[in-house]
This record gives C-alpha cells, structure tokens and sequence, in this order.
C-alpha cells in the first residue's frame, strides 16, 4: 500500500509521519509512505508515472491547495483514496466534489485517522481481490472490478472497457453479468447497452454521462431519476 502525505507545515508533517508509523506497527498491511512539503512536489511525482494508493492532503496550501490538488490528481487517477487534513470544516462540501474518502479535522485525533485508514485499505484490498470470470474467444478471462470503466452491449457479444484501453470481447450472457456487478455499489445500468464504474464518472447532464476519458454514455429517459440520485449518492457517499 502506498500513501501520498501532503503537508506545507514542517511539524504537522513530522507529526503525521509519526502518527502514521505507529498505525503500520499495528497494520496486517505492508505500507511505504512518501512525505511531500509542498503541492507542486507531489504533482511533479504524479506526472513522472509515480501511483499512490491514499492521498493524506492538507487543504490550506500555497499555490495548489488540497482541493486544487485533488482535482489534479483526479485528472489522472480516478480511484486512490483522498483524504484531507485540515483546521477548517468550511472545505468539507468542495471536498465531495473530488470523491474525497474522508475528511479530517486538525490536530488530528489517532483513534480517527487510524479507523479511517484501516477502512481505505479494508476497501483497497477487497476491490483488489474483486473480479468477474468471462469468456473471451473459447478462453476464461478474469476483469478486475476497479479497472471497469463500463461494460457495453453490442448485439450478442459484451465489450468489457477497461484502464489502459483495454477491451475484453465476451460471449457471457449479460444475466450473468448483470447479477454480478449490480451487486456492487459502484456499477450502474443506465442504458440497456450500458453499466458503468461510478469511480469513473466526470459529469452527469440530462442528456447522459461524461467519464473521465470524456467518453460520453447516454442515460435512458426511464433510468434517469435513478442514475442522476445514485451518482449524488455515491459522489457524497450516502449510506442506505
């Protein structure tokens, strides 16, 4: 597992690196750190190729603050788990805007940071080990769940779109797979053609869905009140 901390100031950075090296003592995960003082430095490492699986980003920062950041880092990755550190609640809803995992408020309290990243790397893990079996040309193939962008319809056959542009051609029958990922908070049918990965969305307008590739996905006139509360659901993270 590896985490991304984000912090201009000196101490609260020492400080969070303690916090988190007593949390690895106590963690069943293997975890690497790697400490940023500065937005621009992080950045700089995500355009290199550099890929974190939790970003821990203060919010109030000289010239990209933490949201300005996480939308950066959005543009590039749209799954790591972004959890914001700051003395002010008055970010809190342009967090949700970025699909922030959490939002904590400084001086930290350990127990809280603690049972926030012991939930981001319980769901870390289980979207790693989350996958369907298809058949693909007289083969089994296996597609990982967090690296579904959306699943397609074309007469018969279904074309699995996956990161990296990747495209599976399967002669599964949509039942089976329906059952499969609609199962799974993240997936949504919104077409008779169409079940998209919400981690995935860019935009929703009353004309259909713009992923994060800018790809768009029509929304049937009868699904859209669904779609359009289930992506408000899941972008602020309403618990049924």
């Amino acid at each position: 597992m590896k985490i991304a901390l984000c912090d201009d100031n000196e101490q609260e950075l020492l400080h969070i690196n303690q916090l988190l090296e007593e949390y690895f003592s106590i963690s069943e995960d293997k975890i690497k750190v790697s400490s940023f003082a500065s937005s621009i430095e992080l950045l700089a490492q995500l355009e290199s190729g550099r890929h974190f699986d939790v970003f821990l980003l203060d919010v109030i920062m000289p010239v990209l603050n933490g949201i300005e950041l996480a939308t950066e880092i959005r543009s590039r990755d749209q799954v790591g788990k972004i959890i914001f550190l700051t003395t002010s609640s008055e970010f809190a809803v342009d967090s949700y805007a970025v699909g922030a995992f959490n939002y904590l408020i400084k001086p930290l309290q350990k127990d809280k940071l603690f049972s926030v990243l012991e939930k981001a790397c319980s769901d870390i893990r289980s979207d790693l080990q989350q996958y369907l079996v298809v058949k693909a040309h007289g083969n089994l193939s296996k597609v990982f769940l967090h690296e579904l962008i959306y699943l397609e319809v074309i007469g018969r056959s279904l074309y699995f779109h996956q990161k990296g542009g990747i495209v599976i051609e399967s002669t599964s029958t949509i039942s089976q797979v329906e059952a499969v990922l609609l199962k799974d908070k993240r997936f949504l049918k919104t077409h008779r053609s169409y079940i998209v990965n919400l981690d995935y969305i860019k935009s929703l307008s009353q004309d259909g869905l713009t992923m994060t590739s800018d790809l768009f996905i029509p929304v049937s006139r009868n699904a859209f009140k669904e779609v359009k509360q289930a992506y408000i659901n899941y972008s602020f993270r309403v618990e049924d």
